[in-house]
């Protein structure tokens, strides 16, 4: 995701969407059609993590920035409400699809489809390169290092940090937690399920809360609501109270996902949006790694979902407490060291 947020900066998209029409989707067909397990994995890995890196939020809502520079906070929460129909529509198609006509033909089937979205999305979007014209991005160090230096953007990263170790245990322990609790597996595979749907109740209302609150504080009210949803897991052993818990951590989610890339763009204008949307997203990635993790020794250590569940509502609250501990966000200008 860095490495591809540096091209966007430097070459634009159309570089990136062709590589991952050809690279991610090939590899993609070529996982179709392995007997063995080594190999399907590999392929299959490399296909989806290009496709990842190269078609996530990091590479998306830079462009949209940039193709709507007179509205780019409009883009990304239009195209984040885009995105969250992609889980209602994928998940049930692929379902449908393995039981209709194999796994394999699956695989080649939606490996198309990403291919399609790719080849249009090249062809179709007209935006330069981040730094435009005859004003080349700067050098990835030079970025960091004057990224680093506007306090706003580092506790955007712990935030980040924060935030999403918090997403990634909550996604995690959803489940097993409601079903503990008293709901049926299926149920609570349901009620979690309606948590991706739930993205668009966070994302609907943002135009009206950025005018109202600023993005920095949508963003802090995203991780307070998904703090208080999250200690509903603790009486989520009926379905209205899980539904509601569904509701209220996906809006958080779904808010959190679009307000990333329109605080980015806010702390440090569209020219090097690409690079540091993807040093967000490995940082969100890595929190979203450590949490599980660290949730699940809890959980092995005391023999209850109690510590795991406290520690979920701390990191929302905590990443919601980084952001506040900057009064006013100020954006990072590129210095003429940065921009040679």
């Amino acid at each position: 995701g860095i490495v591809t947020g540096r091209v966007l900066d430097r070459r634009g998209q159309r570089p990136l969407f062709l590589l991952a029409a050809v690279a991610g989707t090939g590899a993609m067909l070529i996982a179709s059609w392995q007997r063995a397990l080594l190999p399907f994995a590999i392929a299959y890995a490399a296909g989806c993590g290009l496709v990842g890196a190269l078609g996530f939020y990091n590479i998306t809502q830079a462009v949209a920035a940039r193709a709507a520079p007179a509205a780019p906070a409009r883009a990304i929460i239009w195209l984040t409400l885009f995105g969250a129909f992609s889980s209602p529509i994928y998940l049930p198609l692929t379902a449908w699809l393995v039981q209709a006509a194999g796994w394999r033909a699956t695989i080649r089937i939606e490996a198309g489809t990403v291919l399609a979205a790719f080849l249009v999305a090249a062809a179709a979007i007209r935006t330069p390169g981040g730094s435009g014209p005859g004003r080349p991005a700067g050098r990835p160090a030079g970025v960091l290092r004057e990224a680093w230096q506007n306090p706003a953007l580092r506790a955007w990263l712990a935030a980040s940090l924060l935030g999403g170790a918090a997403v990634g245990a909550l996604i995690v322990y959803q489940i097993p937690v409601t079903d503990q609790a008293g709901l049926p597996l299926a149920v609570a595979a349901a009620v979690a399920g309606f948590r991706g749907l739930a993205q668009l109740a966070g994302r609907l209302p943002l135009t009206g809360l950025i005018k109202r609150l600023g993005t920095r504080n949508t963003l802090v009210l995203a991780y307070a609501v998904g703090a208080a949803a999250t200690l509903l897991l603790f009486a989520s052993g009926t379905l209205a109270l899980a539904l509601v818990l569904s509701l209220f951590a996906g809006a958080a989610i779904g808010a959190v996902y679009s307000l990333q890339g329109v605080y980015a763009h806010e702390l440090a204008g569209p020219q090097n949006l690409g690079l540091l949307l993807g040093v967000q997203q490995a940082v969100f990635v890595a929190g979203g790694a450590v949490g599980p993790a660290a949730a699940g020794a809890l959980l092995g250590v005391t023999g209850s979902y109690t510590p795991a569940i406290t520690v979920i509502a701390v990191a929302f609250a905590g990443a919601a407490g980084a952001l506040l501990l900057v009064a006013a966000p100020g954006r990072t200008a590129p210095s003429p060291t940065t921009e040679r």
